[in-house]
């Protein structure tokens, strides 16, 4: 029998040593000086006799079983009989797979007698993060406090919910912008969370209540708002003045030039404080929990501003590090996620149905 190493191995460095990702498994095994030899003498293909032989007489037995061992590991493959790749992860590569296969059933210690102790461990440990971020040194533009009135069918909004791409020139108002912050970010009432706090209830669904997404409003085309870059103050409903100087050329430069993202009245630029996840979830799939978030946020977001008359519009496509750069927020604690954007559209060009006209500006829901 013919063996190589698997295509893709995926290794990592520990203080007790090398360890190899079992493909297909969520699991790893410590690997010895021995067997890091067995496997770069295995390279990309040798006879197993060969392959004993190698490490002398004295050492064949010991080689021939480490072999058979690995090889029912999937770490060393038969040449003549190994599956190939699934087309899948040689598209997304193996790091891409490792992830997957790492976040993938996780207990979450439901109806679990663990859980109470767990709950308690965490809470204990301290170290817990904000529920809201602020940036109290900065001018802080207040809100209005009453949002306007959402009064379109729902099955009018469901038609009319476009991503848009061509904006007029007409501004979006001081309250239709707050209105559709308050709606996509802000929390609608609290609960009692027990022993993790005050959880908050906004529109958007967010795992275990945490609302990791925080929003980054830059304002190029708002009446009652000068240009600029804010964060999104939720607590406050206000917005918090953090650049004076973002024109739409500076989005331009981080969204590779889609004209949609800074072409309209605003845009969103939405981040994850991750550690408000990790805190509470510390397995490895709490790490797709922030991208069902943002997804839940957008389509709240792309909602609500159709509900308004405006158009929204969303894209992952930027350079998450110049985003985080233009935000001055650390990528280990705060990763750009999502952005948004929105203005008054253009016609519509015949994409909405047959007798549905779009609010006309200044009489916007």
């Amino acid at each position: 029998m013919k063996v190589r190493r698997c295509e893709q191995l995926v290794c990592r460095w520990l203080v007790g040593g090398l360890e190899v990702a079992i493909p297909g498994r969520r699991q790893w095994i410590r690997l010895t000086d021995d067997l890091r030899k067995v496997l770069d003498r295995a390279g990309e293909g040798i006879e197993v006799d060969d392959l004993a032989a190698a490490f002398g007489a004295d050492n064949e037995a010991d080689v021939r079983e480490a072999v058979a061992a690995l090889t029912g590991l999937g770490v060393l493959v038969d040449v003549d009989r190994a599956p190939g790749t699934p087309p899948l992860w040689e598209r997304w590569g193996a790091l891409a797979q490792r992830m997957h296969l790492e976040a993938r059933d996780a207990d979450y210690l439901v109806d679990s007698p663990q859980r109470a102790e767990t709950v308690d461990a965490i809470v204990a440990e301290g170290g817990a993060p904000g529920a809201f971020k602020e940036y109290p040194d900065r001018p802080s533009l207040p809100l209005p406090r009453r949002p306007l009135p959402l009064n379109a069918p729902v099955e009018d909004v469901f038609a009319l919910r476009r991503t848009h791409r061509r904006f007029s020139d007409d501004p979006v108002t001081l309250d239709e912008l707050a209105t559709l912050l308050f709606h996509s970010f802000a929390p609608h009432r609290f609960l009692d969370g027990g022993a993790f706090g005050t959880q908050q209830c906004r529109v958007s669904a967010s795992a275990g209540a945490r609302h990791e997404v925080e929003a980054y409003v830059v304002a190029y085309n708002v009446t009652g708002v000068p240009p600029g870059l804010y964060h999104y103050s939720v607590a406050r409903h206000s917005l918090e003045l953090l650049d004076d100087d973002v024109p739409r050329e500076r989005i331009a430069s981080l969204t590779y030039r889609q004209d949609a993202s800074y072409a309209g009245a605003f845009t969103v630029l939405t981040t994850a404080v991750a550690n408000r996840l990790a805190w509470k979830y510390r397995h490895p799939r709490a790490y797709r929990l922030w991208m069902y978030d943002a997804g839940h946020y957008a389509q709240t977001f792309a909602l609500t501003a159709s509900a308004l008359g405006l158009g929204p519009f969303q894209t992952v496509a930027f350079v998450d590090s110049e985003v985080e750069r233009l935000l001055g927020v650390d990528p280990d604690e705060e990763f750009a996620v999502y952005l948004l954007a929105a203005g008054v559209p253009e016609a519509s060009g015949g994409l909405l149905p047959a007798g549905f006209a779009l609010p006309a500006p200044g009489q916007r829901r």
